[in-house]
């Protein structure tokens, strides 16, 4: 077993919408960014020593309130970019520049963003964006010297509100995938100026979340999902379609899912789970089985939680970023 431990908590007066890590100093070491109630873009540094503390190193104001958040390197510089997506019906790239976060390029997408990704869907060093939208659109963008000028345009079956990119080792690009209320879960791939549908599965239930990683050492990303709030199903891609690796019940619902790797072992991941009573807990994968690893609570009233990791403290290791409600906390694990 291992345990988790809070290191570092935050207030702050509006309720935090999304969070993300991105290197965006170049120093090696995550910076922690999150969106507010008010449409506040904020960048914090995470500074551990004695007392630990976090900075801000960049804010931005103004923005319509964010219904969708994606990083990723669009302009093809080597450095993070944002992406939001605004309850405006407005997609917009947030650059970091000269110690300010900067909007570069504002894009209309006509109704309301429900999903975002940012990854090289095409062999190119800049990232494209994808978006889904609640008129059951997906539509994917490459950056063009100052917008984000559209690839392709699919309408799909239902609409989607989770999605993730589904990376191959030695593969220069990265198809996607999703899934909807209906059940299935769905790969895409971005060819010849069109959004390909490559395989779809049966899950069952609403799929709420999806997350991917790898987290054996295969070939191939695995994919975890959430269906009906509680399911958690873990799947292998091989041979160009999914199969079942083994599925839990979890012991709440759960707001938010990532996969990666937190332990020593660069081969073997785990899966980072925020439930809607304000827990973390972290799942290993054993034999098959999906195994708790660790668990923490980190508030005493039920609030969703919603996760991200990376290292923000620079000691080459990952911890675990937590948002719940106006509150921001910084998780260390430790192996016993």
């Amino acid at each position: 077993m291992a345990q988790l431990d809070i290191i570092f908590e935050e207030s702050f007066r509006e309720p935090i919408t999304s969070l993300e890590l991105a290197d965006m100093v170049g120093d090696d070491k995550n910076e922690l960014v999150i969106s507010t109630l008010n449409g506040d873009i904020r960048a914090f540094s995470f500074h551990l020593g004695k007392k630990p503390k976090i900075k801000e190193i960049a804010k931005t104001g103004g923005l319509p309130p964010v219904a969708a958040f994606s990083v990723g390197d669009i302009l093809g510089n080597g450095r993070p970019d944002f992406v939001v997506g605004g309850l405006d019906n407005f997609l917009r790239v947030l650059v970091y520049l000269g110690g300010k976060l900067e909007v570069r390029g504002t894009t209309p997408v006509g109704t309301l963003p429900t999903a975002l990704m940012v990854a090289n869907v095409v062999d190119d060093p800049s990232a494209e964006v994808l978006v889904a939208t609640n008129d059951k659109a997906l539509r994917c963008y490459g950056w063009y010297d100052v917008v984000l000028d559209k690839l392709a345009h699919k309408v799909v079956e239902r609409p989607v509100f989770s999605m993730q990119p589904l990376n191959t080792k030695n593969l220069p690009y990265s198809r996607f995938v999703f899934g909807d209320d209906s059940g299935y879960l769905y790969i895409y791939q971005y060819a010849d100026d069109r959004l390909h549908e490559i395989s779809r599965t049966r899950i069952g239930g609403d799929v709420n979340l999806v997350a991917t990683g790898n987290i054996t050492g295969s070939r191939y990303d695995e994919t975890a999902v959430i269906a009906d709030g509680r399911n958690l199903t873990l799947l292998s891609f091989e041979q160009q379609s999914f199969e079942k690796i083994c599925s839990i019940r979890t012991p709440n619902n759960v707001a938010s899912i990532r996969m990666g790797h937190l332990l020593d072992d660069p081969e073997k991941g785990q899966i980072i789970l925020g439930l809607c009573d304000s827990s973390v807990l972290l799942y290993d994968l054993d034999d098959g089985e999906l195994v708790e690893l660790a668990s923490i609570k980190t508030k005493s009233k039920a609030r969703e939680a919603m996760i991200a990791f990376g290292d923000v403290t620079g000691n080459s290791r990952n911890e675990i970023i937590q948002a719940v409600g106006n509150d921001l906390l910084v998780l260390s694990l430790k192996s016993e």
